[in-house]
C-alpha cells in the first residue's frame, strides 16, 4: 500500500493497493499506454524488470493486519489543497443510523471554492436533520473532510449499467439549510462587528451569532484570516484555537469582552458601512445602545453607510454623560472623523430624535449645514427639576421594552411586577432577554444593572433637558398607535419649538414597535425617500 510517492504507507493510513509477484499478468493485451500506465517498476524489488499493477482502490492496513477498502483513485478528489477519498466520507455517513445510502460530490461555492456535497439517502422513518449530519461528521472526520452542504434524495439516481448517475446528482439545486426564523441578530457592538467581518470573509448573508463558522462554509486557512481581522478591526488578539474550540459569534464574542479595551467601546458604529451614498448618523435611544438600528439599516440597503452613535457608560470602564448637550458635542466630534463637513443627514429614535435636534443646533452654530433632521416618534420632554423622584418600577418597564421586550413577554401581570423589587425584576427582565434572545448569554446581573444605570441617566437628562427654539425644518416620522391620554400634538411638540416647517409621516405600530418588524419595513420606506429628497436639494 503506497501513496503518491511510492512511498510505503503507515498502518491505518490511506495509499493505493498495488499488486506484484510471480502471478502478475504481463499486461494489457494490444493497449501499450494503458500497460505503462498500470504496470510500473517495482521499487522495492531486488528482481531486475520486477514490476507492480496499480489497481486503482485505495485501501488501509488495519492494526489487525486486515486491509479496509475505502474507495476507488477515481473517486479520489482535492479540496483547498488536501487530498481526499469521498468514499471513505461516504462510509463515515452510512455509518450514521439515519442515513442508508450516502454519496459524496465535489461543487463550487458562489464564490468558486470547492466544497463537498454529501446525497444521503435516509432510512425509513428516520428524521435526522442536515445539521445533524454535519455534526455527526465533524466527530469523526478532520476539518479539511467536512461537507459544505447535506442535501436529502429519495433515491440515488442510477445510470442505465446501475451505476450511481453523478452528474443528474450534480444537477440537484442546493438549497441554505438554515431558515431565518432561527436566525439571531446581534445583541451589541461586538457580535455586530464580527457579524460583518464573517459576512466579507464567507461571502454570507445573513449571519446569525449561533451559526457555526465552519457550517457556514469556514476552513482553518479562512480561520486564520478571521483572527487576522479581529485583530486589525477590533484591537485585540484571539489564539487561532478559539474559533475551533467556540466556532460561533456569540462565542467568539464572549471571549473579546473578557478582553475589552481600556477605552471601551466606541461612540461611532458601523451598522451597515458600506455604500458610497451620504452616510446617514442615527443616535441612540434612552437605553444607549444602537442594536435597535440592525433591522431598519438592513432595510434601507447597502447603497448608503448607516452609523449609529451609542452612549457612553455601557462598559464599566466608561462614565456616562448626564448632559443632552455634552452628548451632542462628544457625538459631533465623533461623526466629522468620516464626514469632516456636511450637509449631515442626521436622525434618531425616540430620546436619540431629542439629542440629534440638539446636534443640528450644535452643528449649524458651526457653520455646518444640516439637510435632514429625521425624529422617529420622538418628543422633547417637559422638563423637571433634577431631584425629581423616579418611579423605579416605571423605568425598569420602559428598560424591558427598550430592550425589545414586549409586555406580553414580560409574562407577569402589573400587580406582580409591583409586588417585586427593583433588583428582582431587572434580575427578571434580564433572564426575559436571554430567553428570547435580545442580549448574549454571557450577560452577567452587574452588566445588566449598568445598563440600567445608563438608562436611568438618560433618562433624568431628558427630563432636565430645555431645548432650543430653531428655525430649521424637521422631518417627524410618528407612530400611529398613540398612548398619549391628552389630546394628541400632531409636531409632538416640536412645533412649538421651531419656525421651520415640521414634516410628518405616519407608521404603522407604537412607539415601541415602529423600529421593529414587521413595521419597520414601513418606517424604513419612508425614510428612504427622505434622506434621498435631502440629498438631492
Amino acid at each position: 500500500v503506497l501513496d503518491e510517492q511510492m512511498q510505503v504507507v503507515p498502518v491505518g493510513v490511506v495509499g493505493e493497493l498495488y499488486i506484484g509477484g510471480d502471478g502478475l499478468a504481463r499486461g494489457y493485451l494490444n493497449r501499450a499506454e494503458l500497460t505503462a500506465e498500470k504496470f510500473v517498476p517495482h521499487p522495492y524489488s531486488e528482481q531486475a524488470g520486477a514490476r507492480l499493477y496499480r489497481t486503482g482502490d485505495m485501501v488501509r492496513w488495519r492494526a489487525g493486519g486486515e486491509l479496509e477498502f475505502v474507495g476507488r483513485r477515481d473517486g479520489q478528489v482535492k479540496v483547498r489543497g488536501f487530498r481526499i477519498e469521498v468514499g471513505e466520507v461516504e462510509a463515515v455517513l452510512v455509518g450514521h443510523s439515519g442515513i442508508r445510502e450516502a454519496v459524496v460530490l465535489v461543487r463550487e461555492d458562489e464564490r468558486g471554492d470547492k466544497r463537498l456535497a454529501a446525497y444521503v439517502v435516509k432510512e425509513a422513518g428516520s428524521e435526522v436533520t442536515g445539521g445533524e449530519v454535519k455534526e455527526y461528521l465533524r466527530e469523526r472526520l478532520p476539518e479539511y473532510m467536512q461537507v459544505q452542504w447535506v442535501v436529502e434524495v429519495e433515491e440515488l439516481p442510477l445510470t442505465p449499467n446501475g451505476k450511481v448517475d453523478r452528474r443528474a446528482l450534480q444537477a440537484i439545486e442546493i438549497e441554505v439549510e438554515r431558515g431565518k426564523e432561527s436566525l439571531i441578530e446581534p445583541r451589541d457592538v461586538v457580535e455586530l462587528q464580527l457579524m460583518h467581518i464573517w459576512e466579507e470573509l464567507l461571502d454570507v448573508r445573513p449571519v446569525g451569532v449561533r451559526d457555526d463558522f465552519f457550517m457556514l462554509g469556514g476552513h482553518s486557512l479562512l480561520a486564520v484570516r478571521l483572527m487576522a481581522r479581529i485583530q486589525t478591526s477590533l484591537g485585540q488578539y484571539l489564539p487561532l484555537a478559539s474559533v475551533f474550540q467556540g466556532a460561533t459569534i456569540e462565542k467568539l464574542a464572549s471571549l473579546l469582552r473578557e478582553r475589552s479595551h481600556d477605552n471601551g467601546a466606541p461612540a461611532l458604529v458601523g451598522i451597515q458601512p458600506r455604500g458610497d451614498g451620504l452616510p446617514f448618523f442615527c443616535v441612540h435611544p434612552g437605553g444607549g445602545n444602537v442594536l435597535c438600528y440592525k433591522e431598519l439599516a438592513n432595510h434601507l440597503g447597502l447603497e448608503r453607510p448607516f452609523y449609529g452613535l451609542q452612549a457612553r457608560g455601557l462598559d464599566e470602564n466608561q462614565v456616562p454623560h448626564t448632559r443632552i448637550e455634552e452628548m451632542a458635542a462628544y457625538y459631533i466630534g465623533a461623526i466629522r472623523t468620516v464626514q469632516p463637513d456636511g450637509p449631515y443627514l442626521l436622525g434618531g429614535w425616540s430620546m436619540g430624535g431629542v439629542i440629534a435636534y440638539e446636534m443640528a443646533q450644535q452643528l449649524e452654530a458651526q457653520g455646518q449645514q444640516v439637510s435632514l433632521l429625521a425624529l422617529m416618534d420622538a418628543k422633547p420632554m417637559q422638563p423637571v427639576e433634577d431631584d425629581a423622584p423616579f418611579d423605579e418600577i416605571t423605568l425598569l418597564t420602559n428598560f424591558a421594552r427598550d430592550l425589545g421586550l414586549s409586555v406580553d413577554s414580560l409574562k407577569l401581570s402589573a400587580d406582580e411586577l409591583a409586588g417585586l423589587n427593583s433588583e428582582e425584576l431587572l434580575s427578571y427582565v434580564l433572564q426575559r432577554a436571554i430567553v428570547e434572545g435580545i442580549v448574549p448569554q454571557d450577560v452577567q446581573l452587574a452588566q445588566a444593572r449598568r445598563l440600567f444605570e445608563v438608562f436611568k441617566i438618560n433618562v433624568q437628562a431628558m427630563q432636565s433637558y430645555r431645548p432650543q427654539p430653531s428655525a430649521f425644518a424637521l422631518t417627524l416620522l410618528s407612530a400611529a398607535e398613540r398612548e398619549d391620554s391628552e389630546a394628541p400634538d400632531e409636531t409632538m411638540g416640536w412645533g412649538a419649538l421651531t419656525s421651520g416647517e415640521v414634516e410628518i409621516h405616519r407608521v404603522p405600530g407604537s412607539h415601541f414597535t415602529i423600529v421593529r418588524e414587521p413595521h419597520v419595513r414601513s418606517l424604513a420606506e419612508q425614510l428612504a425617500d427622505c434622506i434621498n429628497r435631502a440629498e438631492k436639494e
